[in-house]
């Protein structure tokens, strides 16, 4: 998606991740909901339910972020562009995801599954999936 592509389909960017959004919010208060209720009647935090429960809504808190920082992208003019390397992220990656914030190269670099270099700076340069 190149820069000025940005400008045509930026509000159709913006509906999709402001519904992404609206229902991630839904998820997330559903679950916490559902995890106060289990620590409660279990008396703790330590339940096994209520573990479960936690980890879901912290990974729903995750995605509903990763949502809020793509809207973010789109008002600062940045949506679809790589944060690595500054190429733009193909169209058919957004669509599956549109809170990607890298090319296709760099996230498989990030993991660890690509040409080596530079790996994303949220991975501190570390190589994911390899061992050290």
């Amino acid at each position: 998606m190149r820069r000025e592509d940005h400008q045509e389909r930026g509000p159709l960017w913006r509906a999709i991740l402001e519904e992404q959004w609206r229902d991630q919010v839904e998820e997330v208060t559903e679950l916490s909901l559902a995890y106060h209720g289990a620590a409660d009647a279990a008396g703790g935090a330590d339940d096994k339910r209520a573990r479960r429960l936690l980890r879901r809504t912290i990974a729903a808190r995750r995605r509903l972020a990763d949502t809020e920082e793509a809207l973010a992208r789109l008002a600062a003019g940045d949506f679809g562009m790589c944060e690595q390397c500054g190429e733009p992220i193909p169209v058919t990656l957004l669509a599956a995801a549109p809170e990607s914030r890298y090319c296709p190269d760099c996230a498989a670099d990030a993991l660890g599954m690509g040409t080596p270099h530079t790996a994303a700076p949220e991975f501190g340069g570390a190589r994911i999936g390899h061992r050290r």
